[in-house]
């Protein structure tokens, strides 16, 4: 990659199997209240055929009354937990998001989809990696940009997309004042059936009082069957995790070492607090930083310029996603579709140009570059521009 990631199609891989290989879907996700679609903001999402399905939540979690407003989802995944395994960070934000011009962008990031005002239909990934207990990592672990690179975008136009409103491909400007679907969670599938998650909901909504725990949008609860109500249980308070109850969490990432639905032990929360959490100004924090919670100690772990935003962004939503093959750059080419990448190998390099010309000099289907049902020169032309640009 010579340019950062260019980003045309997205293809979020949920998640890599001890191979390397890689299963493409779109994640789960959640949505703001009062969106063009009419979506419910108590219910849990995935995108079928480019449409936007319920798979659980309303009364599966135990929710269903009008206000519900579910804020932070994380997955149990046996893959999220372990301790030595890198990651890059998967963000939503809100309308208002910003981001930051930087001399070497991606193509599509926060800043460029911000002034096309479809920001909030989106979500990034960062350039940067980070570990366990430690936060962001050097090159050539991270990229060096302390960026974001579109991930998946709203646009029924990609094969991975949410199928939100309103409908327009990365680049397009949409009129400023459209009512635009907000992207308030998401998460990965989960590696059990049935799946289990982790979810924080907004501090006004009035299925708290059926809830156990306090009530309070900082409060973490378990869910071992998002599709069944009534097993919902406390995973963390406010005050376990070093908050205070107007504190509320919007993006989520838990780490729940030994799998008991309560938050013990060497367990770790990363998550990200709404703009009028007081503890964000106690500590002198934005609602662009990822904090971790681990005993009960809550400590900066990514600062928001390193995900690519401005100072004042809002992060909605959080994921992890596992590093391949130690690379922030190759992650993203994995879970970015890239072109140049002929062989899907997480790198650009003069391997592709070979393997796309052995593919060529027998006319296979692949070689097809441009997609114009032929195999010809002006592939060969295609693809060599395209390998230039890098991803």
């Amino acid at each position: 990659m010579r340019h950062g990631p260019k980003v045309r199609r997205a293809c979020l891989a949920l998640a890599a199997s001890a191979t390397g290989a890689v299963a493409q879907n779109e994640p789960l996700f959640t949505v703001a209240p009062g969106g063009p679609s009419g979506l419910r903001a108590d219910i849990v999402y995935r995108t079928i055929g480019g449409v936007p399905t319920p798979v659980g939540g309303g009364t599966g979690m135990g929710l269903g009354r009008a206000g519900d407003n579910l804020q932070g989802l994380s997955p149990v995944s046996i893959a999220a937990l372990l301790a030595s395994q890198d990651f890059i960070i998967s963000i939503t934000v809100d309308p208002f998001a910003a981001g930051i011009s930087r001399f070497r962008i991606p193509t599509d990031n926060v800043f460029t989809q911000s002034q096309n005002h479809q920001q909030a239909g989106d979500l990034f990934l960062s350039t940067e990696a980070f570990r366990r207990g430690v936060g962001v990592l050097p090159p050539p672990f991270s990229m060096g940009l302390n960026n974001n690179a579109l991930g998946v975008n709203q646009s029924k136009h990609y094969p991975n997309e949410f199928g939100l409103l309103p409908v327009a491909d990365p680049g397009v400007m949409v009129v400023p004042g459209t009512n635009l679907d907000q992207v308030n969670g998401v998460m990965r599938l989960s590696d059990f059936t049935p799946p289990r998650l982790y979810f924080t909901l907004a501090g006004s909504s009035p299925s708290h009082a059926s809830l156990p725990g306090p009530d309070s949008g900082a409060t973490i609860f378990f869910d071992p069957d998002f599709q069944q109500g009534g097993n919902e249980q406390v995973f963390a308070g406010p005050s376990q995790l070093g908050l205070v109850p107007p504190d509320e969490i919007d993006g989520l990432i838990v780490l729940d070492d030994n799998l008991n639905g309560f938050y013990d032990g060497t367990d770790t929360v990363y998550f990200t607090l709404s703009p009028n959490s007081p503890t964000l100004d106690t500590l002198g924090l934005t609602p662009g930083d990822v904090l971790a919670s681990t005993n009960g100690v809550i400590s900066l772990f990514a600062e928001f310029d390193i995900l690519g935003l401005a100072h004042d962004d809002n992060v909605t939503g959080l994921d992890l996603l596992p590093l391949y093959k130690d690379s922030a750059e190759k992650t993203i080419n994995q879970f970015v579709h890239c072109p140049s990448d002929f062989n899907g190998d997480g790198d650009v390099n003069t391997i592709d140009v070979l393997d796309f010309l052995n593919a060529w000099t027998i006319h296979d289907p692949s070689a097809d570059f441009n997609h114009d049902g032929v195999v010809n020169t002006l592939d060969v032309l295609a693809f060599l521009n395209a390998w230039v640009r890098g991803c």
